[in-house]
This record gives C-alpha cells, structure tokens and sequence, in this order.
C-alpha cells in the first residue's frame, strides 16, 4: 500500500509543477482566454488527483488505532486542501508557493505515516495481492506521466506562442548619397548606398519586459548576406548572419524602430534584395527591394 500512496503523492506534485509553470509564465497573460483556460484545466485535474487520494486514503483499513486517527487527520488536511484549489482564481497568482509549500509538507507526513502503516502490512497474509496492485499502480503512473508530459510539452508551445513579440510589416528603401550628403531613395543598383528599415514591435503584455535583441539581415538573389556584421543563434537552435544589430528596451507596448545599414555600392547588383526581421531569438517578418 505504500507505493501505491507515495506513487499518488508524486503524481500530484507533478501536476501541481504543471499549474505552477502554467501560472508562472502567465501572470501577465489577462487577454489571453486560452491560457485561461489551460490554468483551469490544470486545476481540474489537481483537484481530480486529490479526489482520488482521499478515496485511497479512505479505503485503507488500520488496526492500530493511533495510525488509524492519524490518517484522518491526513485526509482531512487533502479536503481542506482540495477545497482550497476549488476556490483558487486564476490571477490569485500569489498563492501558488503556498500551496506548494502545503503540497510538499503533506507529502511528507504522508510518507512517514505509510512507513508505519506498511510495517504493519508485511505480517499480512494479503501482500501478494498488493503487490499485484502495486504493479498495476505502476503501469498507471507510466501512462499518466507520459500523458502529463504530453501536456506539458503542448502548454510550453502555447506559452512560447503567447510570449513572441510581433511586428508590424517591414519597409525597407533603397538609399543614395546626394553629392550634399543628403539620403533620398533610389531604384537603381549602381546608385544605392543605404537601406533604411523600419518597423513596430508591437504590444504583447505577456512576454517579459526588458532589453529585446533585434536583428537585421539583407540576403541577395544568391543567398549571400550584405554587410555582414555577426553572427546570431536563434531560439530554434539555427544560427544567422546579421546586417544590423538593435538593444531595445521593450516595455510590453508598442516601439518604432528604425535602422540604416550602410553599403558599398559596388556590392550592389541588379535584383531583388530580402530584408527580414529577427527579435528575441525569433524570425518575425521580412519585406524585399527590387533594384534595376
């Protein structure tokens, strides 16, 4: 009966890492219904957990009457407790380390108490039935793990998704040099001496504030990137050349930013150029320059 306890406690730890990730990574995340909606099913299934918990608990026959009091009081404390993630609302995100502070002490008096309660268990003629039970219990939690970690892996998609800064349309002009210095747009290869880009990072109250990379690279018909002046690795693992690099301190609204990536126009030929955008490790759009 021990391992099927403990093995019980684990599983609601675990879940309760997925509530507690879920609300971490949405504290900010007010607009955002379905991840809302992720938070109160991970609720559920906490709450479910417990259920189950407290029937197993209940079912468990002790003689001792000292060990038999002391499992009430245990599975009185999994009610109360069961009652107190019913009432949690999803932006009460400050109870969240109480409640694993309450998760990891109750599995500790758990786990003494079950010590006590299977030395009782081995002079019993029906170990070889719990045995049997314990194996299935183990078979259970192989499968709930992988589900859990199924889930996980889908509410970390989400959060990611959630937390990409967007953009809006990048213009890119080609530049040239006025004999005055002056830059005004041109359309000609042989005359551009610039590229001015410029776009929006747009508003997103989810991701986290603070100082934002962003990269600019102009690649040519032959995939060879303009002026480049780094190299940059991406979240997804690839790593790029970069005409042009931006520290921005992003506050969750709206940023125009603009950039002038200097060229040599003798390295400028005929065809079309692709400009594209990367902020905070993430491919966010591009727009192209056709010069003749």
């Amino acid at each position: 009966m021990n391992s099927k306890f403990l093995k019980n406690s684990v599983i609601v730890v675990l879940l309760f890492a997925v509530l507690f990730l879920t609300l971490f990574n949405l504290k900010k995340s007010s607009e955002l219904n379905e991840l809302k909606n992720v938070f109160k099913e991970e609720k559920a299934d906490l709450k479910n957990a417990l259920d189950e918990m407290i029937k197993d608990y209940t079912d468990v026959v002790v003689r001792k009457k000292s060990l038999s009091k002391r499992l009430r009081v245990e599975v009185q404390k999994m009610k109360d407790l069961r009652d107190s993630v019913a009432k949690l609302q999803g932006h009460n995100y400050n109870l969240i380390r109480r409640y694993r502070s309450k998760i990891a002490s109750l599995e500790r008096e758990n786990r003494r108490l079950f010590i006590k309660i299977d030395s009782l268990s081995t002079a019993n003629q029906a170990l070889t039935q719990e045995n049997v039970i314990t194996n299935e219990i183990l078979e259970q939690k192989e499968t709930i793990n992988t589900k859990l970690e199924e889930k996980n892996k889908i509410l970390a998609e989400k959060v990611a998704i959630a937390s990409k800064i967007d953009i809006s349309p990048v213009k890119a002009i080609a530049m040239k040099e006025r004999s005055s210095g002056k830059l005004t747009s041109t359309s000609r290869s042989s005359r551009c001496d610039a590229f001015k880009i410029n776009f929006d990072l747009l508003e997103n109250p989810v991701t986290e504030s603070g100082k934002k990379m962003v990269y600019i690279q102009i690649i040519d018909e032959d995939k060879n990137v303009v002026t480049p002046k780094g190299k940059a690795s991406l979240k997804n693992g690839n790593k790029i050349l970069y005409s042009d690099s931006l520290a921005v301190n992003y506050d969750n609204n709206r940023l125009s930013l603009v950039s002038l990536i200097l060229v040599n126009r003798d390295d400028i030929n005929r065809g079309k150029y692709t400009i594209s955008a990367f902020v905070d490790g993430r491919y966010s759009g591009n727009s192209t320059v056709k010069l003749r």
